[in-house]
């Protein structure tokens, strides 16, 4: 949520042509991802460990709604009637952009003897983050992909959670979780029952 100690804004101040526009957007999407590995250089400066984050960051102006993202946190946009609008596609090695990105890169995707879930390197689950310093970045980048959505009267909400919400939920499950609760529930209320939701489902 922005308030009045957080913003971001920009204008985009267009000719018309849509030659300009694009030129534009491009140079924001740009700004945006580049934004994230500079975030990846401080943290370099202050973390003192090889731990590592995901995350899921939404920004909002007064006509799109972008949905930015590295790793395995998740955001959709969802409709008043609980349909899904839009949604971030997980960076993990089930994917197989990802899963040639890295082989070209020079990483390696196992799976362990006992049948666990795919990693890097025998290590992560995800395949883009910020940190894990001990890993190769050239691997696991700090690289974040941008979903934009217009801000019209059906993006009703926009749900922002990590993979302790989506490894037992699809997105169409919470959707529909929020939207029948919507109109008798507090937000925070409808938050603290979709947790308690998932830890019933072994989250």
């Amino acid at each position: 949520m922005l308030d009045n100690q957080h913003t971001s804004a920009v204008i985009l101040d267009t000719d018309g042509s849509r030659r300009s526009s694009q030129i534009e957007l491009d140079q924001l999407y740009t700004a945006i991802k580049q934004a994230y590995f500079e975030l990846d250089k401080d943290l370099r400066k202050i973390v003192k460990d090889d731990s590592g984050c995901v995350c899921i960051t939404c920004l909002i102006s007064p006509e799109k709604i972008y949905l930015v993202h590295i790793g395995d946190s998740r955001g959709i946009i969802i409709s008043n009637d609980g349909c899904v609008l839009a949604h971030t596609d997980d960076h993990k090695p089930e994917d197989l952009a990802e899963q040639e990105r890295i082989h070209e890169a020079g990483g390696k995707i196992s799976k362990s003897s006992n049948g666990g879930v795919l990693r890097v390197e025998n290590q992560l689950a995800m395949t883009r983050v910020l940190g894990d310093f001990a890993m190769d970045k050239h691997v696991v980048p700090p690289m974040a992909d941008i979903i934009e959505y217009p801000r019209n009267s059906l993006a009703s909400f926009i749900i922002l959670a990590c993979d302790g919400i989506w490894d037992v939920m699809t997105n169409e499950e919470v959707a529909l979780f929020v939207i029948h609760r919507a109109s008798a529930n507090k937000l925070e209320d409808i938050v603290s029952q979709l947790l308690d939701e998932c830890l019933r489902r072994k989250s």
